[in-house]
């Protein structure tokens, strides 16, 4: 199994089922992110809140969902209700652009079990850190 591959894959999901999430980057990344929200209007158009793409100052990418970290690329390790990825932020961003387009065209979050049964199962975030 790769871990990596499972670990982006939980934070592209919580990306697209989340309704009102904000994408919280440096502002040198920001603008590789920003596909995302016309990815969501285009194939989720009964979605009313898209996903917030934004700057912060810090050198890693938080993906935040009712004002609480819900995924976390790059950085120090938070702790494990987030879930977590190291390496390069930009690689990593780019990744998960990636999956979204794929998870998006394969009818995900609306046909979860098109994902195969990791989509449906809860995540532990413990296993892969």
């Amino acid at each position: 199994m790769d871990v990596n591959r499972s670990s982006l894959g939980e934070f592209t999901r919580r990306l697209l089922r989340e309704e009102g999430v904000e994408l919280l980057l440096p502002s040198s990344i920001v603008e590789i992110a920003e596909p995302i929200v016309g990815m969501v209007s285009q194939h989720i158009p009964a979605r009313l809140l898209l996903p917030d793409v934004n700057s912060h100052p810090f050198d890693y990418v938080s993906l935040m969902h009712k004002k609480k970290e819900i995924g976390r690329l790059g950085g120090m390790e938070p702790s494990l209700e987030i879930v977590w990825i190291e390496g390069e932020i930009k690689h990593l961003i780019h990744r998960i652009i990636e999956l979204a387009e794929e998870f998006l065209g394969a009818g995900y979050p609306g046909c979860r079990d098109c994902l195969g049964p990791s989509a449906t199962e809860p995540w532990d975030e413990s296993r892969f850190r």
